[in-house]
């Protein structure tokens, strides 16, 4: 049996669930500033972005970035993210196939535990609205950690990880020691990655790409079994 991490964000969960969120959110705090929502979505990228590349976990915590936009555009009240997160829980969705890759990789015996660099106050509800909790043993966190996916104990134990970050989910994972299953265009999302977050992941290949989460079973028992795992 095997540690299998698997990214949440982009990889289970379709990567425009969270607009109708952050939409909301910056058009409340775009109200009170005098701004479009489209500019203030771009101070919120922006601060994220910093913290992030900076391997600052807090980057992601959303209660915490928007506050800081909202303090320097002189914004007192910021909407709370959790209650606005739940009003919109209903329209997430998961990406083809992502149920049926959880069943089969369970079914081989597997330890499945979700690894995201979101934190637990906003990822655990979404893994709960959408039915994720059914199929996993575990769930890992940036706040767990203090830290996103870029330190050794957020790998601890396990073996191998599927996602669609070359950065996260393939060159620090596999720095420290963990097979890697890439989910999307390698290439192109390497180049994305380098210009976003400044770290070249170009030459720290995956064990294996995947362009469906169909693939991915097949993909996991390959990999592990090259390796005797």
């Amino acid at each position: 049996m095997a540690i299998i991490l698997i990214d949440l964000d982009g990889t289970l969960v379709h990567s425009g669930s969270w607009r109708p969120v952050f939409f909301e959110m910056c058009k409340k705090v775009g109200r009170e500033a005098g701004l479009d929502p489209l500019e203030i979505w771009k101070f919120v990228k922006a601060k994220s972005l910093e913290l992030i590349r900076a391997l600052n976990y807090r980057g992601f915590d959303w209660q915490y970035v928007f506050q800081l936009v909202a303090s320097e555009l002189g914004v007192r009240e910021v909407p709370d993210v959790l209650k606005t997160l739940e009003a919109h829980l209903s329209t997430f969705s998961t990406n083809e196939g992502a149920y049926e890759m959880l069943e089969k990789i369970k079914k081989r015996g597997h330890r499945i535990e979700i690894a995201t660099n979101g934190l637990s106050t906003y990822q655990l509800p979404v893994i709960k609205a959408l039915g994720l909790d059914r199929y996993i043993d575990g769930v890992r966190t940036s706040d767990m950690y203090k830290c996103p996916k870029s330190c050794p104990q957020f790998f601890q134990e396990a073996d191998l990880i599927i996602g669609d970050n070359p950065v996260f989910d393939t060159y620090f994972p596999k720095k420290f020691g963990l097979f890697s299953i890439f989910f999307g265009d390698w290439e192109r999302e390497v180049a994305r990655q380098r210009q976003r977050l400044g770290i070249d992941a170009s030459e720290t290949r995956p064990d294996a790409s995947i362009l469906s989460l169909i693939e991915a079973p097949a993909a996991v028992e390959k990999v592990l079994k090259r390796f005797n795992l």
